[in-house]
């Protein structure tokens, strides 16, 4: 029986590439969660001078771009500029699906209530990105984890 192994990388990227999809789930959500307040403090700050559904997609913009580079680094442990192009162009195809998610949510708070509150507004938007961060989970998974590692086999 013949053993094949991957290509030596450094010991914390294979750990954190071959983590089983629970405690990576776990992982992403911490670290989502880290740039949910990332994106709703610029909301916040946007808010102030511009419509919500503008403020909403330049907070999502922004946060998409560094959450990227922090679910490759921290939950799949990938080092390094290699698929760096792909990894962020697949966050901004998501983050279209994101915006498409949280602006129809802001439009039916807008339609229950004329004039929401901030908080009311942060309520709906944080609830309405925990689905859509379920859903980027899921793809990114997908796209930055190897086949062999996702079998358990590293």
């Amino acid at each position: 029986m013949t053993v094949t192994t991957a290509p030596e990388t450094a010991p914390q990227t294979v750990l954190a590439r071959s983590r089983r999809p629970l405690l990576q789930l776990v992982v992403f959500a911490c670290v989502g969660a880290a740039f949910n307040v990332v994106y709703a403090l610029l909301y916040l700050l946007l808010r102030g001078s511009m419509e919500a559904q503008w403020a909403n997609a330049l907070a999502l913009i922004a946060s998409t771009i560094a959450g990227t580079w922090g679910h490759r680094r921290v939950t799949f442990g990938v080092r390094g500029r290699t698929r760096t192009v792909r990894h962020q162009v697949l966050g901004l195809v998501l983050l279209a699906f994101s915006l498409a998610v949280t602006a129809g949510s802001l439009a039916l708070l807008a339609r229950s209530d004329p004039d929401p509150s901030r908080t009311a507004e942060i309520l709906v938007l944080v609830a309405a990105n925990l689905g859509a961060g379920l859903v980027r989970f899921a793809v990114f998974r997908v796209v930055m984890v190897p086949t062999s590692a996702r079998r358990g086999v590293v």
